[in-house]
């Protein structure tokens, strides 16, 4: 699981560079939103360790995080 978080992380906090997030507002976005990335790469696999997040949780992460990154 902690491979798996360190590169949703990396690829979350790439998308909100992307539109223009820094600093201490990207970290706490990062930390907020990753599980977004990682559901999204891992979509239909098996993740090794355990998955702490449901998929009604995922569902209304997903959908703040696009609103974050379309509207900065």
């Amino acid at each position: 699981m902690k491979r798996i978080e360190a590169t949703a992380r990396a690829l979350c906090a790439v998308d909100l560079q992307g539109v223009g997030y820094s600093g201490e507002e990207l970290a706490t976005l990062v930390d907020q939103y990753w599980p977004v990335i990682a559901a999204e790469i891992y979509q239909g696999q098996t993740v090794e360790g355990e998955w702490p997040f449901s998929a009604d949780e995922i569902d209304h992460l997903t959908e703040r995080y696009r609103h974050v990154v379309r509207t900065q």
